[in-house]
């Protein structure tokens, strides 16, 4: 289990508790992303992400660090791993595409009504879904950006989607919205 504390970002063995290690980091609002046999992570609140190889033991800061990436601006969700990329939304309106293998930035796109506080998901077939009651969008990974589709439903909303059944569910202010066949 995934964990940002205060200071660190830590791998956690969710039947007892236990912290097998630990990499200092910034990090408080967002959740960490993992996929590729690596970390991310940062703060959500702005400042440096950091990526790391979560085979250690202990603190593993010096030696299992693979890259820090020098400032994510501020944004409330979370990143995700898709394939090679590490996608992530910021103020203002903002995505960043950041290549795992070494942090380099693939590339940075507004996405006009993107919410930066919703996290986004991905499907089996590799879509990339950064889904809210206002404007969704869904985006194919890859070194450039290439947006699918674009979708409003109007309605201000700041959760992130939930998933269950095929189906997406995205909480707005007033009214809940199930999106999927029947």
């Amino acid at each position: 289990m995934l964990v940002s504390a205060s200071g660190a970002i830590q791998g956690v063995d969710p039947a007892n508790g236990e912290i097998l290690w630990w990499c200092a980091a910034q990090g408080d609002a967002s959740s960490p992303a993992f996929g590729g046999g690596r970390v991310f992570s940062d703060s959500g609140r702005g400042g440096k992400a950091v990526c790391v190889d979560p085979t250690g033991e202990g603190d593993v800061t010096k030696t299992h660090l693979r890259w820090t990436f020098p400032q994510i601006p501020e944004g409330l969700s979370s990143a995700i791993i898709v394939g090679d990329h590490v996608w992530r939304t910021h103020n203002p309106e903002t995505l960043k595409c950041i290549r795992l293998t070494d942090g380099a930035l693939t590339f940075t796109a507004r996405l006009p009504g993107v919410s930066t506080w919703a996290s986004p998901f991905a499907t089996p077939d590799g879509r990339v879904y950064f889904a809210s009651a206002a404007k969704s969008f869904v985006l194919r990974p890859g070194e450039k950006l290439e947006v699918l589709a674009t979708n409003e439903i109007g309605e201000e909303g700041r959760a992130s989607a939930a998933i269950s059944a095929g189906k997406i569910f995205l909480r707005g202010d007033k009214n809940l919205y199930c999106i999927g066949g029947k």
